[in-house]
């Protein structure tokens, strides 16, 4: 079994069979996906298998602190990281995430690729780790296990259509940083200075959530979408009070986005919809959440919103979950 090394070996980076089966064994379950039921295969061929991903590996494992199941995808990186380690993107969602960030995240040449369209593709992108959080359900949106995880306290009617139990974002934290990052640093050195929190929906609210409650945890935070409307608005609420003793010892970053088709769209499916939309009002949250950041001119913060036209809620999950790869979470 591999040890915590200072930087990967050759044999780290080109032979990861001895740590997926390690990995495997620690989470209790073999690292491939689920195996589909008979009922599934019935008619057919025979050669037919499980599909996975290139250069991913994965695991299992139960939280101490949230009681849940968690299916872990870990993206091995294209080459070696830099002294100070990988600077490591954990997305939340990762069943659904992970896998649309797969086709921007760099890999090495393989046997049949052009190597030239790879160099040109490469140039000097450093070296990063994806990981991608998902649930054992194998859901790409688990939508109780999530509402759970994601979510503060609440503050007041929480607003949720479909799901019962909320509050565990507190846990989910210490998962995330006391159980699974101290098991992924055994493999993989990271940088502590760039640690980037990738979520979507209410995953987007946890980042927020984090920024402004236990921000030295990461230095970069993508909010797609955030719920903001959760718990009759208290983030925002809140806000006044968190300024007041809200530091970052280091620079960091947050994005926070939302599709102006969210609330503003040209035509509206139904009155139900509308009223829900405008209930929410997500991108006026955003806007208003943003600007009062900026205000606050906070040391070491630097916050960007974008409001993206022609965009709904589900659209902005896919233009995070790629740009957030390609643009911040990997640069300097």
């Amino acid at each position: 079994m591999p040890t915590h090394p200072s930087r990967p070996s050759a044999r780290l980076l080109t032979g990861f069979g001895a740590l997926a089966l390690a990995l495997g064994l620690m989470a209790g379950m073999p690292a491939h996906a689920e195996t589909p039921t008979a009922e599934d295969w019935a008619g057919l061929p025979a050669d037919w298998r499980p599909a996975g991903l290139s250069r991913t590996l994965g695991f299992e494992m139960t939280s101490k602190n949230t009681g849940q199941r968690y299916r872990i995808l870990v993206g091995l990186p294209h080459r070696a990281p830099l002294p100070s380690g990988y600077p490591t993107l954990w997305m939340l969602d990762g069943l659904a995430s992970y896998p649309i960030a797969e086709y921007v995240r760099p890999r090495p040449v393989s046997a049949g690729q052009s190597a030239q369209w790879v160099a040109k593709k490469l140039k000097d992108t450093p070296a990063g780790l994806v990981i991608g959080v998902g649930y054992a359900s194998g859901d790409p949106f688990d939508v109780n296990a999530r509402a759970l995880d994601y979510t503060p306290v609440p503050a007041g009617r929480t607003g949720d259509q479909f799901s019962s139990e909320h509050g565990g974002a507190a846990a989910f934290l210490k998962f995330l940083t006391e159980e699974l990052r101290p098991l992924i640093a055994r493999y993989f050195p990271m940088n502590p200075r760039q640690h980037s929190l990738f979520g979507f929906s209410y995953g987007g609210l946890f980042a927020v959530h984090t920024l402004l409650t236990e921000p030295r945890h990461f230095q970069r935070y993508w909010a797609a979408s955030p719920s903001l409307w959760f718990g009759e608005r208290q983030l925002l609420r809140q806000l006044p009070e968190r300024l007041e003793t809200l530091r970052f010892e280091q620079p960091t970053r947050l994005m926070i986005t939302v599709g102006l088709d969210e609330q503003y769209p040209a035509s509206f499916p139904s009155e139900e919809q509308k009223r829900h939309m405008q209930e929410r009002a997500i991108v006026d949250l955003v806007r208003d959440a943003a600007r009062r950041l900026e205000a606050a001119r906070l040391p070491n913060l630097q916050v960007t919103a974008r409001v993206v036209p022609e965009q709904d809620h589900l659209d902005m999950l896919m233009h995070g979950a790629r740009r957030v790869v390609e643009k911040f979470a990997f640069t300097p």
